[in-house]
């Protein structure tokens, strides 16, 4: 049973083997993470601003509530608002009240953003082709499958969307 299978690692303790596989994945997304993060730093981004352009992008011009693209993001953002005050002061988005409820406010991607989002795609494909391109489409499909029941979710969850390509 591989939940008592355990690894002797250099420090002499026991590690069981979902603790290391747990660490693995901390590191790789570390890892990824840091090189996308170094791409986005020339155009004032992380990944979490980026992501939040890139689900802007898919709106238009019609935009979207706070709530919409915290829902779409992969990770939980704490200060969406500090985030959105980011992009909105280096003119990546544009922040609009609704007429009809003055509690609502849309964001929408300003035409400064979706230059920095097609400025990014070769380069955002070309890292994502530099890190794992040198896998087995198998081994792709293998490790999304894995992925998807570590997230507790049905084969075949991720489609790919905005919100999951940063």
């Amino acid at each position: 049973m591989a939940s008592q299978e355990t690894v002797e690692p250099k420090s002499g303790e026991q590690t069981s083997l979902e603790q290391r596989a747990f660490l693995a994945l901390v590191k790789a997304s570390a890892k990824l993470e840091a090189g996308l993060n170094r791409l986005f730093r020339q155009f004032e981004l992380t990944n979490a601003t980026y992501s939040i352009l890139l689900i802007l992008s898919e709106q238009g011009h019609e935009g979207a509530s706070c709530g919409q693209i915290a829902s779409r993001l992969i990770a939980e953002v704490p200060d969406m608002t500090r985030l959105l005050d980011r992009l909105e002061r280096i003119g990546y988005v544009r922040r609009e009240r609704s007429k009809a409820d003055r509690r609502m406010v849309r964001v929408s991607i300003s035409d400064k953003g979706a230059e920095v989002i097609a400025a990014l795609r070769e380069p955002v494909g070309d890292y994502y082709r530099s890190s794992l391109g040198h896998l087995s489409q198998e081994k792709l499909l293998t490790m999304l499958s894995l992925l998807d029941e570590v997230r507790g979710e049905p084969p075949g969850a991720q489609k790919g969307g905005a919100s999951e390509q940063a």
